[in-house]
């Protein structure tokens, strides 16, 4: 896909990947929708971009947001091209001493929040024959150890992607999703621990770190190429082939991992 003015809506796209993202969408000629909690943080994505940018402050938790933020991009450029779900939280706790309310809004952000996404947009993503695509994890296809409510959270949004690509064959809608490595981001910060605060500090990784421009590099060449789905790093298209073939010996790479 050429990106120069086609409309783009991007979740998360105050920090981290979403910003990239953002970044590299303006680069490239597109109408960007930039879609996050915090105002000021969209407002210098947007000085950078230019008048190319469109901000749209707001949390994705919120089913009526989800659907105003589509609306007002539609109104300024009449389409929606690409919707990226991108918006995402993590945790870093044993399964055990982890409050409910962690996995419940874990639940929130990373799978309602990319379900609201793609309810309001895929109407107007069907007239415009364009892309959905969801950001998900390695973690989404193998769980690991302290990541338990992170892990279901991106399991669920599988589960809607494959569901969706199924339901939707046919239609020549593009359903794709991404899954990044570890990656250099807020999101390694803003973890959650067991009571629900941020941890603060990144927690442990395993393999290669990845740049927040690299993601974006990886994910856009799966939208202009139309993939299905896309594991970005060799460690984890690793990962996933041995929890199919050995899953006792990657239930201990795993371990070892965040140990």
């Amino acid at each position: 896909m050429e990106f120069r003015d086609r409309v783009v809506l991007v979740t998360g796209a105050s920090s981290g990947i979403g910003r990239a993202l953002a970044l590299a969408l303006g680069k490239a000629g597109a109408q960007v929708g930039l879609v996050a909690r915090r105002r000021e943080r969209l407002e210098e994505v947007a000085a950078t971009i230019g008048p190319a940018a469109l901000v749209l402050p707001g949390d994705v938790t919120d089913d009526d947001f989800c659907a105003w933020a589509v609306e007002e991009l539609v109104r300024r450029h009449g389409r929606v091209d690409v919707a990226i779900a991108n918006a995402g939280l993590s945790m870093n706790a044993p399964f055990e001493k982890t409050d409910p309310e962690v996995f419940r809004r874990l639940l929130d952000v990373n799978y309602f929040g990319a379900l609201h996404v793609a309810r309001h947009a895929l109407r107007y993503l069907e007239q415009s024959r364009g892309s959905l695509v969801f950001i998900s994890s390695v973690v989404g296809k193998r769980g690991f150890p302290t990541r338990s409510g992170y892990a279901a959270a991106k399991f669920a949004v599988h589960g809607l992607f494959e569901s969706l690509r199924a339901e939707l064959a046919g239609r020549d809608v593009h359903i794709g999703i991404v899954c990044p490595g570890f990656t250099e981001t807020e999101i390694r910060e803003t973890a959650h621990d067991a009571s629900g605060q941020q941890r603060s500090e990144a927690g442990p990784t395993t393999g290669r770190v990845m740049s927040p421009a690299q993601a974006a590099d990886g994910i856009l060449q799966a939208i202009t190429r139309r993939k299905r789905e896309v594991i970005l790093t060799p460690e984890g298209k690793l990962m996933v082939l041995l929890n199919r073939l050995m899953p006792g010996l990657a239930d201990r790479v795993a371990a070892r991992a965040v140990a």
